[in-house]
């Protein structure tokens, strides 16, 4: 119990940003439990955009879906605007992968293969930045790895939210782009 207390009094940011992720991601929680699919956040707009891909990517044990909501989004609203909003959203819930990473820490510290920790702290410190950003830019399924790979390794908070962000912003924009698109193809 008292390592608990020293570490509160030695990372009270880290504990603190631990602190309003898990609160967020509790009220999502109990949106979703409540009998509210996530897509009907989207009645609200650019916040409702941010809200549910914050719980999109927040979401490493239960699925939210980001992306089909997004292309849908981006058919009735801006989609630059969609595309930022998601973006933004999504790199901030990111940011519960990267505490748990970070919490993480202590045990690779006493992994077996110290090469392989070493390694990945070489990368995230010469390739992070772009690294992050590449992954995030894409669809894939392996990002919330990233962000425990990025959190475990001691790779810069801001530095990893702004990749995150970044990569983000270009991959929902070109999914809402494509809502509307879509919706233009269709109806003319």
């Amino acid at each position: 119990m008292s390592a608990i207390r020293e570490s509160i009094r030695t990372k009270p940011k880290l504990w603190l940003t631990t602190a309003a992720v898990v609160v967020l991601l509790a009220c999502g929680l109990v949106l979703l439990g409540s009998g509210a699919k996530p897509e009907s956040l989207l009645a609200f707009g650019y916040p409702g955009v941010f809200l549910l891909m914050f719980l999109s990517g927040g979401a490493t044990i239960f699925p939210v879906p980001g992306p089909p909501a997004i292309v849908a989004a981006g058919a009735i609203l801006n989609p630059l605007g969609v595309g930022l909003a998601a973006g933004l959203g999504n790199a901030t819930g990111e940011l519960v992968s990267y505490s748990l990473g970070t919490a993480a820490a202590a045990t690779l510290e006493n992994y077996r293969d110290a090469r392989l920790v070493a390694t990945l702290r070489c990368l995230f410190a010469r390739y992070g930045f772009w690294l992050v950003l590449a992954i995030a830019a894409v669809p894939n399924p392996i990002f919330h790895l990233i962000s425990l790979l990025a959190g475990s390794n001691g790779y810069p908070v801001r530095r990893f939210w702004l990749a995150t962000a970044l990569g983000n912003v270009v991959k929902y924009t070109a999914f809402a782009y494509l809502g509307q698109g879509a919706l233009r193809a269709l109806f003319g």
